[in-house]
């Protein structure tokens, strides 16, 4: 828990400095920051935005890993133990991996060229009344304009839109796995007659899991869905144009829903936030006025 909560103060914080915008125009697809007013130097920026991209591919892990953990968990696997001690620093280099796929593909393959410029100029005037030298971005160009007026498809960014897409993949196929054998687990403890002790432990896994399932359902609505969205539109030669930059908005709204869940749905945490609220209720009126 500790872990995740570091990294969604982080991608916050992140998301804030640079105030990254999805914008798709055609068979682009970029992430961009805009640089004009921004203390921060365009080529720190660029980073930044690689960053950005990095901390979207580590969230992949990240979701994927909480799934088996809580599988673990549920079932008293001999697996539990190599979370604790320092074999846990194998299980954290998951969601370190996948960022550094995702980032490599949006900084590398998906880098700046002469051909996104010469398509952008005019639609970043028109939509945004910038100019093309006022913002950084990353992103791919799948349809590539011909100066004859034919089209011609960029493998690259093929190749890397497929690493992309593997890896929300794989993402998802690790969660809908470990997910659908930990609520077999808990079903069956429901439907065991056990003490009061076993009962106790019963209904805390599964307010975990419940908590579990809707921080999972959190990310796919505000993550997977509309860059996914996005991207097939992109690929497809389909202009969306302003309506991309959704997806910057709700991928923003992630990190603060996100704790949420564990918040209200987990009695013990829930209880001691409206204990707090209470206490602090009665406090404030009992403050004698002047």
């Amino acid at each position: 828990m500790i872990y995740i909560a570091w990294f969604e103060i982080v991608y916050s914080i992140l998301d804030f400095a640079i105030a990254p915008i999805m914008f798709s125009d055609g068979s682009i697809l970029v992430v961009m920051v805009h640089t004009k007013y921004s203390p921060i130097p365009s080529w720190i920026l660029l980073m930044l935005t690689g960053c950005y991209c990095f901390c979207f591919g580590a969230s992949m892990g990240m979701f994927a890993l909480h799934f088996i953990y809580r599988y673990f968990v549920s079932t008293g696997s001999k697996y539990l133990k190599t979370f604790n001690g320092y074999r846990i620093i194998y299980w954290m280099m998951i969601p370190v991996i996948y960022g550094l796929i995702w980032g490599f593909i949006c900084y590398f393959v998906f880098s700046p060229s002469d051909e996104i410029n010469r398509m952008l100029k005019n639609k970043l005037m028109i939509t945004f009344g910038w100019e093309i030298e006022d913002i950084v971005y990353l992103g791919p160009y799948f349809h590539q304009l011909q100066p004859d007026g034919s089209y011609v498809i960029d493998l690259t960014a093929v190749v890397g839109v497929a690493g992309n897409w593997i890896i929300i993949f794989s993402s998802l196929c690790a969660i809908l796995y470990f997910a659908i054998k930990c609520y077999w687990k808990i079903s069956r403890l429901m439907k065991m007659k056990q003490n009061n002790d076993s009962n106790n432990l019963k209904n805390l896994q599964s307010q975990l899991f419940n908590a579990l399932v809707t921080q999972t359902v959190i990310p796919v609505i505000l993550m997977h869905f509309p860059l996914t969205t996005i991207l097939i539109f992109a690929v497809l030669n389909k202009d969306l144009g302003t309506l991309s930059g959704i997806s910057s908005i709700t991928i923003a709204l992630f990190p603060a829903l996100d704790p949420l869940p564990s918040m209200f749905i987990i009695k013990n945490y829930r209880t001691t936030i409206f204990g707090y609220f209470k206490i602090t209720k009665v406090k404030s009126a009992s403050v004698p006025l002047n």
